[in-house]
């Protein structure tokens, strides 16, 4: 799908009102442009991470997130965004499996979804893959603070292990 130029400046707009902590605004601009073109995947992005981050609106959130991958399946935000839905809801299947459908879009963000597989593992007791995870998302960076932030995973997911294997005995 070609990225709609007028688009896109709106969407920027609608996110800086966000940041602004002007959610009403920023949601009023994103749901008008719904009436322009209700069809282009990047705003029921912007829609869904706005519900996701920024209200309490899973439902909503959900509902544009899905509607963004069904207009433009190769854009890769919704699927990081569902995965991270799904993880907070504790549907760990469903978070996997969009987390694991968002590398193979075009340009993800793969240390971020990388590193929420890995918090999906995390959560589950899987430490041994969580730590593989975390070791993968490292691989595909270079920035000093999420390197840190991917170390500190893997030492707590060792730690983790540690409590629980002296637990039992």
């Amino acid at each position: 799908m070609t990225k709609l130029i007028w688009m896109e400046k709106y969407l920027n707009d609608a996110e800086q009102l966000f940041y602004d902590n002007q959610v009403e605004a920023g949601l009023a601009m994103l749901n008008s442009l719904l009436y322009e073109e209700p069809g282009y995947g990047g705003l029921h992005n912007h829609l869904g991470w706005a519900y996701l981050y920024y209200t309490q609106d899973t439902v909503k959130a959900e509902l544009h997130l899905k509607m963004a991958i069904h207009f433009n399946a190769s854009f890769a935000a919704p699927y990081q965004h569902l995965g991270t839905l799904y993880t907070r809801s504790g549907q760990y299947d469903d978070a996997i499996a969009y987390l694991e459908k968002g590398l193979q879009a075009t340009k993800p963000n793969k240390v971020a979804i990388l590193q929420n597989i890995a918090h999906v593992y995390e959560l589950q007791g899987e430490w041994s893959a969580a730590i593989k995870t975390y070791k993968k998302a490292m691989m595909a960076s270079v920035a000093d603070q999420e390197v840190n932030n991917l170390k500190a995973g893997i030492k707590r997911c060792r730690r983790k292990w540690v409590t629980l294997f002296f637990s039992k005995t």
